[in-house]
């Protein structure tokens, strides 16, 4: 690897020579695997012993495999079961399991492809909601993509830069924000990071992540949490930015529980020594990533905007809503706990809890997807939504199974029209793998039409010779 010089002589020195050392030799090595287990849906399933497996230290649902699967030809993945996540990343869940103990509302503001978001979202008390948003569009299409995979209804993805969050009601008890960053920590894995480096993207970077820090903290309640993370190694986006954080916009870093034998290191700021985390490559089986935890004072200055709802636009929604209610609310496991909300083009039964917090975020943000997708819209029809099955609050028995082989399941994850039983009853169809739903069918008698979502599907025509499961089935 062709490290930029001025990375070389900066971070030799920051780390000192026996560490730079330790991480000079950690990034000759290929990228380590690591996968997260989906608690909605991996129910009593271990790792495939092909794959040998040890837990991530930090996640009891992370585990580190010996090798890299084909995950593109697992179907398990295509259905949740399963993330695959860096290591280091997985930090986020025992960050909340530690700090976070009743419900709230958090804010992932920088969150695409959706890995923390989902860490997140698993250890998060039962009852909060989790709004996820991606500035760029198509990443927050990737983002609502995962998020309805993994298939947890009090989730919220949305499409906004963060002055819009700073210019809308919502306040959020914790804000992650996994910021742009200079990459560094991630060189073995992109090359494109380290073509991109230079010493005035370092300082272009750390502008902006204070930038979006500032718009951050307009909207986190006094005594939230902001959990600032980048996946870099320098202390300029990194200390130096916690530092100005907390001295700058009022807040105190908190220290999280860690053991020696994980190998996380701390603060390396002459200047700033409050309580961080580093994982580097070499010392954590893992890429590089830093995280703070910092609290906001309790004495901040909070005010948010009371704006009024909008009447015409909630009279059409009430409106539209009437007619799709009764048929919409068959598909879940408990209707009166949900609200319908007519989105336009879809329909999502969105928790009762958390019903204003949803309104509030039509009303300013830019909602791609959120709560249990129901139905969609065909002209004057509409369908079961082809996410419907992948949510863990729907009703299955509203609708019948079918089981794929493996090479069946290949063909439907690729759009191709899978070859139903016989018997199978026509109408809609829960299409299944090793008993976890993968998608919706439509069967007509002599053809079965496959509604897999286009930009979902497998696009190549290869299919591997054995199954390449990573967990058992």
């Amino acid at each position: 690897m062709n490290l930029p010089a001025a990375f070389t002589s900066y971070t030799s020195a920051l780390l000192g020579e026996e560490r730079f050392t330790t991480l000079m030799k950690a990034l000759t090595l290929p990228p380590p695997v690591s996968i997260r287990l989906n608690p909605l849906k991996w129910g009593s399933r271990s790792i495939a012993p092909r794959w040998q497996s040890r837990q991530v230290a930090w996640c009891n649902e992370g585990y580190h495999l010996s090798g890299r699967p084909e995950f593109t030809f697992d179907p398990l993945w295509h259905s949740g079961t399963y993330y695959v996540q860096e290591a280091a990343s997985m930090f986020i869940h025992h960050v909340i399991r530690h700090y976070v103990h009743q419900p709230v509302l958090m804010l992932d503001l920088c969150a695409a492809p959706g890995g923390k978001s989902t860490a997140a979202r698993s250890a998060l008390p039962s009852g909060s909601m989790l709004i996820c948003n991606d500035p760029v569009r198509p990443r927050a299409q990737v983002l609502a993509e995962n998020m309805l995979r993994y298939g947890h209804p009090e989730v919220i993805v949305t499409n906004n830069m963060p002055a819009d969050y700073a210019n809308c009601p919502l306040a959020f008890d914790v804000i992650l924000a996994d910021v742009p960053c200079s990459g560094e920590g991630m060189f073995r894995k992109d090359e494109v990071a380290v073509e991109e480096w230079s010493p005035q993207h370092v300082e272009q970077c750390r502008t902006l992540q204070r930038e979006i820090v500032r718009q951050a903290w307009q909207c986190l309640k006094p005594g939230g949490l902001l959990i600032y993370s980048t996946c870099t190694i320098n202390s300029r986006e990194n200390e130096e930015n916690a530092e100005w954080i907390c001295h700058t916009l009022g807040g105190e870093a908190l220290s999280v529980p860690t053991q020696p034998e994980w190998g996380i290191l701390g603060s390396m700021s002459e200047s700033w020594t409050g309580p961080a985390y580093r994982f580097i490559p070499g010392f954590t089986e893992s890429e590089g990533l830093f995280m703070t935890v910092i609290r906001k004072d309790e004495d901040t200055t909070f005010v948010r905007s009371k704006e009024r709802m909008r009447g015409k636009k909630d009279k059409a929604h009430n409106k539209k809503r009437d007619s799709v209610c009764s048929e919409a609310l068959q598909y879940l496991h408990t209707p009166d706990d949900y609200e319908i909300e007519d989105c336009g083009d879809w329909i999502s039964g969105v928790p009762r809890a958390w019903h204003d917090t949803w309104r509030q975020a039509s009303q300013h943000l830019r909602i791609i997807t959120g709560g249990v997708p129901l139905l969609v819209r065909r002209g004057h029809d509409s369908m079961p939504h082809p996410a419907l099955p992948l949510s863990a609050a729907m009703r299955h028995e509203t609708m019948p199974h079918v089981s794929l082989d493996y090479t069946q399941a290949i063909r439907y994850l690729r759009r191709e029209p899978p070859l139903l039983p016989n018997d199978t009853p026509r109408g809609w169809v829960t299409v299944c793998y090793d008993h976890q739903p993968l998608g919706l069918a439509k069967h007509i008698g002599q053809r079965t039409n496959n509604l897999y979502p286009q930009e979902w599907r497998i696009r190549t025509n290869y299919t591997p010779e054995q199954p390449c499961g990573v967990v058992d089935v």
